[in-house]
This record gives structure tokens, sequence and C-alpha cells, in this order.
């Protein structure tokens, strides 16, 4: 058993309360405890850090909790539903000393057969406590050729009293065979509004940063959390749209600056991506739907910007960031990347 990395929530709200953005998931979840009709498997898919691991956790523990709660805003469910977090087993589930909950995470680059080999042997005995034995896999995209092959094996004669929850971005990341015998449950980005009022609210992060945070997060409260702490993100953001702004009125002129400028840290290289990514998109939207501009305290002057904006230039332009992106998860050379990238800035 392993720690897993969920983005837990504030102190107050418990359980499934504390994910945002994912009531549907969540009622959906619900309704199956309420009924009894819990699927001997589960697929959870989404992009990473939008709730898929804590939320297979905290419905770990609502199968075994000993003092559920109310859920909040489930008035169309009758009984408690959400774990207290306090009791014996949702202690022992939180801390992964659990005897009946499994977790599994690659260890390295993939899931190996070894794993799955010695889950199938703890399966074979009887559950010691839990009304429920529950089985994680996170980011079972990675499961190698064997170990998927295995893990198929367990799906096909499901233990008794055992459910499995998979993690994985997408469906189509996993053997076929796999997904026709789980029960799919996509999670969706957080909405941008929603994860600005939970940073603002929740984590007490001042206005205007967390509205540039939840406008790079890419409706990811892994991703928000992670970018929390970054005392140098404001200004980064400043320096990457003021480049952007010349780079668009000027482009030759200026392309061999840029390139040496955003690709001298390679720390905040993909951030500074985002943010480029994040403006483009608003310059494109501005004419038309000024309302959805990510990048609000930039709006005057992304609107003055697309009144000269080529909107086929604009998207050879996203399409160029996207490509430097793809390309440095490749490890292509950086330096190389953003020049290659600017250059089609400047054509």
């Amino acid at each position: 058993m392993s720690t897993a990395n969920g983005n837990r929530s504030d102190n107050c709200a418990k359980g499934f309360d504390a994910i945002i953005g994912q009531q549907r998931q969540i009622h959906m979840l619900a309704a199956a405890l309420q009924k009894n009709e819990v699927p001997h498997a589960m697929l959870f898919t989404g992009e990473a850090g939008v709730g898929k691991k804590t939320t297979a956790i905290n419905f770990s523990k609502a199968c075994n909790c000993e003092r559920p709660m109310p859920l909040a805003g489930g008035a169309a469910f009758s009984g408690r539903l959400n774990p207290c977090g306090t009791c014996r087993p949702c202690r022992k589930i939180d801390s992964f000393s659990h005897p009946d909950f499994h977790y599994i995470k690659p260890p390295g680059a993939t899931i190996r057969i070894e794993q799955i080999r010695a889950l199938c042997s703890a399966l074979a005995l009887r559950p010691n406590e839990a009304s429920l034995r529950i089985v994680v896999i996170s980011d079972a995209h990675l499961l190698n050729a064997e170990a998927g092959n295995a893990l198929l094996k367990i799906l096909e004669e499901p233990p008794d009293k055992t459910v499995m929850i998979l993690t994985a971005p997408e469906a189509a990341d996993l053997l076929p065979t796999i997904v026709s015998r789980c029960r799919h449950f996509r999670f969706n980005p957080i909405p941008e509004d929603r994860l600005e009022a939970y940073l603002i609210e929740t984590r007490g992060i001042p206005g205007e940063k967390a509205m540039v945070i939840a406008s790079l997060a890419g409706g990811s409260i892994g991703r928000a959390l992670s970018m929390e702490g970054d005392t140098s993100i404001m200004d980064l953001r400043r320096r990457v749209i003021e480049w952007m702004e010349i780079l668009f009125k000027n482009p030759s002129g200026n392309d061999l600056y840029f390139s040496e400028a955003i690709a001298a840290d390679k720390i905040t290289l993909g951030l500074s991506l985002d943010i480029m990514k994040s403006w483009v998109r608003d310059l494109a939207i501005a004419k038309h739907t000024p309302e959805k501009i990510y990048n609000r305290d930039y709006r005057e002057r992304l609107l003055a910007l697309s009144e000269q904006a080529d909107p086929d230039g604009l998207i050879e332009k996203a399409d160029a960031v996207w490509q430097a992106e793809r390309a440095l998860k490749t490890n292509a050379n950086p330096r190389l990347a953003v020049e290659a990238m600017v250059m089609k800035f400047s054509g």
C-alpha cells in the first residue's frame, strides 16, 4: 500500500462534500450506495487533479463508515451516505492501513505484474473486517501488458464483497476488455469560477492571484494547489503577456529575444506556455465573447489587440504553442522547441 496525492479539501467540509465541481458523479455514487447496487468495477476518467483519486478514497470510506453523515445538497437521498472521516474505518483508510483497502499505483513508469499478483493473493482471502473490500488502482493506464491481462482475469471473475476502482485520463488509454467490465464515470474539469471561489474562500488566496491560478489550472484543483505557493507566478505572467503583446505587434524584430527569455528557465517553461495558451485563447474570443476572457485584468488590452487579429493566424499561433508542449513532453531541446514555436509566430 502507498500514499495517494489526492486533492484533499478544506478542514470544514468532509467526505464527498470536500470534492468540488463533481456533484453529478458524487450523486451517482451515492445513488448506488443507497440502492445497494454498487458495481463490482468502476472506471473514473478525467484530467489529473480533478478529484478522481479523492473520490475513490472517499467512496471507499463511505462503503465502510461507522458514523455516516447526510450528503450536502443530497435532499433526494434518504439515509446517511457521506463518510464521517473520523471513525476507525475512515481513519484507517485515510492512513492506508486498512487491511481491506488496497491502493495500487505505479512505482515507476508502469504498474507491474508483481503488484497485480500480490493483489490476486490478497483477494483470494476473505475480507478481514470491511463490509465491502475496496481496491483502487491509480493511473491504471500505466498497467503493463502482463499486469493488464492479470487484472482482466480478476474483473472477469470478481471476488465476493469486493469493489475495484480504476482511475485513468481516458478510457481509450486502457484495454477495451478492461473498460467493458467497468461502469464508467467521467470527471469533468472544474469550472473556472468554482475553482476561483474555492481558492479565495477556502485557501484564502487574494482575488487577483486566485483568478490567475484558476485561469491557468485547466480545471484541475490539484494543479491549482501546486501553484498556490508560487510567489513568482504573478510576475511571470506579467512578463510573458508583455512579451506576447510585443511579439504580436512586431514579431520579426523580437523573436530571438523572446525565444531566449522564455526558454531560459526550464522550471517555469511549462507555466509560461500555459500563460501563452491562455492569452492567445483570450485574444481569439475577445471580440465576440469578451465575457469569457480568462485574463480579465487584461480585458481592455485584449479587446484593442483583437481588432487587428487574424482568426486563422491565432489558430496557427495556438497550434504552435501546443506543438511546443508536445515536443517538450518527448524530451526535445527546450531552446529549439521554443524557437520553432516563435518562428511560427513570426511567419
